[in-house]
This record gives C-alpha cells, structure tokens and sequence, in this order.
C-alpha cells in the first residue's frame, strides 16, 4: 500500500439550534408580536395555506410542502388562510456563519420555496425536528446528533435548492479561505494584514469585507484571536516561558505580547496559566 498523507484544513460553522415549535394556527392568524428577530426561523408548512412576505416585497401564497424563511433583523409578515389556515413545524437558528449559508441557498432573496416536500432537504428538517421534539436526554452523543442532522440538513438545502448568485460568491469564498491559510501559517513570524493582502493581491478595503461577511469581524481581529487561541494552548499544556510563547505567536516581546492577552483574555498570561 502507498503511503498518502495531505492536511486538510476545515473551518468549523457556527450554526445552533435555539427553539423550535409547531402550530395548527386559526383562520386568518398573524403573527402579532416583534416581526423583527434576532435570530433565523425556518418554517416548513405541514398542512393548509397563507400568505408570507419580506420587508420590500409583495405576499406570495404559499401551502403545504413549502418552506418559508425569517431572516434575522428582516421584518416579514405572514398570515393563515381564512378558510384552510396553514399548520407549520419551525427552528430557530443562530450562528456567525448562517447569514452566508442562507445567502448561498435559494432562500437568499425571497426567503421562501415553493415544493420541498419529499426532497432530502425536507426529509432532514424533519429528522432534526424529531430529534428535538423527542425530547431525549442532553447527552453528548444525543447532541452530537441533532448537530450533525443540523448540517446534514444544511448540505442537503445548498446542494437541492442552490441561490442564482451561489457561483459568483465561489471567488469571495476561496479569497476568504486562502486568507485564513496565509494567516494560519504565518502568524508565528509577525505578518500582519498587509502580508495577507500583498500575498493574494487584494486591497485592505475588500478584506476587512470578506472577513466582516463571513466571520463579523476585521481580518486584525481574527488574526489576533488566532494567535491568542495558540497562546493559550501553550500556556495550558507547556511550561514554556511567557517571552517564549509570544515569540511563538508572533510578537516581539513579552510586553506587548502580554498587554495584548490580557486586552483578549482579561488576564495576564501567568494569571490564566495559574
């Protein structure tokens, strides 16, 4: 057998479950409470119809077998038909990547989709709100279920019902992956983000874009958290002295290394060590 060894570099997607919930709703039923959330809500429509519709947008009529989205910070409204009033199962979601997932779907603009019934899509928002309706104890091999039937749900969404404007975004993702690459293997020789944008020839402009898109905060930021999760390995797992572990990470000196920590941390690095 040949010998094969390749790193794979993998960012983890922030993505959580924060309620769900299911409604027989009555004739005529709106929404009346704050139309504006914090989080994302998706509604898959079991039974009945109504009318749904995003700030800016006219109402659509949408029944059983669609799914409708609540975008965070959008306000939308919807409404039970007067004569056949919908039934819909819903989950709320949050996460620092989920504007993008859902920026990558056909959910993008409309925040609806007609005809998802029997799709793998549907069929694994069902499995994940069986899971969570179950009702099973919070084990970590219970959660590390509803996790993973969470992004299953996901691929199936982007891989069924792709957004129209999904391969322009293909460029911005590979930017942006190749951004964190730079970052992951240079931090411990002092680049900055300079380097990074010299290395991929953009502007500063465009990546404090990217990164504010993708991760919500400047590439400054991602690369100081980047160097303050190295250094707090270190400081857990090794006896290695302070002045080493920020030349490890990337600083010059202890001083500053040690300011910076504790600006992240809110302790010094001999305090969180202890």
């Amino acid at each position: 057998m040949e010998f094969e060894y390749k790193r794979v570099d993998i960012e983890h997607v922030d993505c959580n479950v924060v309620f769900y919930g299911r409604e027989q709703t009555r004739p005529n039923y709106a929404f009346g409470g704050n139309n504006v959330r914090d989080s994302y809500v998706l509604h898959y429509i079991v039974s009945g119809k109504g009318r749904f519709a995003s700030a800016g947008r006219k109402s659509v009529a949408l029944g059983a077998g669609d799914c409708f989205l609540l975008p965070q910070s959008v306000p939308c409204f919807y409404q039970a038909d007067g004569e056949d009033p919908w039934a819909y199962e819903w989950i709320g979601l949050t996460g620092m990547h989920l504007g993008e997932l859902f920026d990558r779907s056909g959910l993008a603009d409309k925040y609806w989709l007609r005809h998802v019934d029997g799709s793998a899509f549907q069929e694994q928002f069902a499995a994940l709100f069986q899971g969570l309706h179950s009702g099973r104890a919070a084990t970590l091999a219970n959660e590390l279920q509803v996790q993973s039937q969470l992004y299953a749900m996901f691929y199936a969404l982007l891989t069924e019902f792709p957004g129209k404007g999904a391969q322009e975004r293909v460029g911005a993702t590979a930017t942006m992956d190749q951004a964190v690459a730079f970052m992951r293997q240079n931090y411990p020789r002092r680049c900055n983000v300079t380097d990074v944008c010299t290395a991929l020839h953009v502007s500063r402009t465009y990546l404090y874009t990217l990164f504010r898109r993708f991760v919500g905060m400047s590439p400054q930021q991602y690369l100081t958290q980047m160097r303050m999760d190295e250094a707090k390995q270190l400081l857990r797992t090794t006896d290695n002295a302070v002045d080493e572990v920020a030349a490890r990470v990337g600083y010059k000196d202890a001083f500053t290394f040690s300011k910076a920590f504790k600006r992240a941390v809110g302790a010094s690095p001999r305090e969180y060590r202890q």
